[in-house]
């Protein structure tokens, strides 16, 4: 990930790149916590060029929205890719931050996706998800999963 600070108006941005992940989240935290002084300026978050979001950096996302609305703050999603949004949805709960526009119509477009794991049933009906090779288990909805 690669993160890049600006300004638009009074509004601080910040720009995530990249991937997300263990390695790199606590450092949008970090940021984050720098810009939570007095005064505390609007700050947006722009991900349109996320690539991957694990689990630390839905973790450090809803971080970075508690900091925020606890220092009084406003916090804007800028250009938040469908599968960001639809993360943050499943895992933040209300409130969720602001939405520009952009954000907003991106989600209305996207397709739904269906994710499925096989049961591996030969090994006395063990509940784990069967090896696939290099499929990851996500399919388009209006496909059926890979059989095999």
């Amino acid at each position: 990930m690669s993160l890049s600070l600006s300004c638009d108006g009074a509004t601080k941005v910040i720009t995530a790149s990249g991937e997300i992940d263990m390695s790199n989240a606590h450092l949008l935290v970090e940021l984050v916590e720098f810009l939570c002084r007095s005064p505390l300026p609007p700050i947006a978050l722009d991900l349109s060029t996320v690539t991957y979001l694990g689990a630390p950096g839905v973790d450090a996302l809803l971080r970075v929205r508690e900091l925020v609305t606890s220092a009084g703050g406003r916090l804007t999603l800028r250009k938040a890719p469908p599968f960001v949004l639809h993360v943050l949805g499943v895992a933040g709960g209300p409130p969720q931050p602001e939405l520009d526009n952009a954000s907003a119509r991106s989600t209305a477009t996207a397709a739904p996706v269906v994710t499925r794991f096989p049961l591996n049933r030969g090994h006395g009906g063990s509940r784990r998800p069967a090896p696939r090779g290099s499929f990851d288990g996500t399919v388009p909805a209006d496909q059926p999963a890979p059989s095999g």
